[in-house]
């Protein structure tokens, strides 16, 4: 979720950049100094057939990953959160795509699993993999964070505004009756949320669109943080951007980072257009024989036509209705308490 919280930061900073192109230059060139660019693991290196790619040089792909990873774990987890952020500078557009985790598909060289397998397997570079094969589009780099990283960057926003539901309000007072981090701590109707409370609220799942609904929170979360931030002044948006980025994993470079920042200044826009994959009506799901676990089988031409036509205006328009009405009072009876084992925000 982090990767989200990061790149709202710095395409916020781009939007605000008002002081004109010399003096934003110099705060980006600060701000992108702290990089530490990760070359072993670069998307550059994943064996992908290129040729088979949609790709267009004025359509920047980033892959973001918020990884399913406590501060003090040792093992790689799973992919919590996959987005792709485009940054569209050839029609002044950005774009946001969620990956449905529990898509039940197959992993070069691992077989059928759920899609945030690929990166407990293989990380970044085979979660590219995946996309590339399934979905036929290219990628230019990546950044990655954990729940820790999270936290860190809604502190240093100093909370994040939400309206909750009822419904919403009463999961986290009861499922987290007993946490000492204040989860509990709210009301329905509008809060400042704390980084645990603001975790917690995005990892809900247990009304009655379960994964649908946690993907809905996720982006309502990442809008609050950018409208936010569309209200503070630069230099305050650099600090927080400065900070930030010493909590992101990413294969792009300084240099890179600050071409983009700098080309995004000329685009002028604040809005962010989202996607989600799959898409309404694009795909089944239900458990695997018997008892095993519950999947999303997406129509994979059809998402594959939806996400090019998305990212790069390629193709016919899939016509698709955005509209998920999601966000609701209507959890399942008793699903509190007991069901957030194994999702705790500490």
């Amino acid at each position: 979720m982090l990767a989200q919280c990061i790149t709202c930061l710095i395409l916020v900073a781009l939007f605000v950049g008002s002081a004109g192109i010399g003096a934003a230059a110099a705060y980006y060139k600060t701000l992108t100094s702290t990089i530490v660019t990760d070359t072993e693991t670069s998307l550059e290196n994943v064996d992908v057939v290129e040729t088979d790619l949609v790709y267009d040089q004025d359509v920047v792909n980033i892959l973001l990953i918020g990884a399913d990873k406590r501060a003090d774990e040792i093992d790689v987890g799973r992919s919590d959160t996959t987005m792709i952020a485009t940054i569209d500078l050839k029609n002044g557009k950005l774009k946001l795509t969620s990956l449905m985790r529990d898509m039940y598909i197959d992993i070069p060289g691992y077989g059928y699993h759920k899609f945030n397998a690929a990166y407990s397997f293989g990380g970044v570079q085979l979660v590219y993999q995946t996309i590339a094969e399934h979905f036929g589009v290219k990628l230019d780099g990546y950044a990655e964070v954990d729940m820790e990283a999270f936290r860190q960057c809604v502190d240093l926003i100093g909370g994040v505004p939400m309206e909750l539901t009822e419904a919403e309000a009463y999961f986290l007072q009861t499922a987290y009756s007993n946490s000492k981090h204040g989860e509990k701590d709210v009301v329905a109707g509008q809060n400042l949320m704390t980084p645990y409370q603001a975790l917690a609220y995005c990892r809900i799942r247990q009304d009655i669109t379960g994964e649908y609904g946690r993907t809905d929170r996720q982006r309502k979360v990442l809008i609050s943080i950018f409208n936010e931030l569309k209200r503070a002044d630069i230099m305050t948006i650099t600090n927080i951007c400065m900070k930030s980025l010493n909590y992101v994993t990413t294969d792009l470079t300084e240099s890179q980072i600050r071409s983009l920042l700098m080309s995004v200044i000329s685009m002028g826009t604040t809005e962010i257009e989202q996607l989600r994959i799959p898409y309404e009506g694009s795909f089944t799901e239900g458990r695997l024989s018997g008892d095993g676990a519950w999947v999303i089988q997406p129509d994979y031409d059809l998402n594959r036509q939806a996400l090019q036509y998305f990212i790069f205006g390629t193709g016919e328009d899939p016509g698709i209705d955005d509209a998920y009405g999601i966000g609701n009072d209507h959890f399942i009876e008793g699903y509190y308490p007991e069901k957030t084992e194994g999702i705790s925000t500490y």
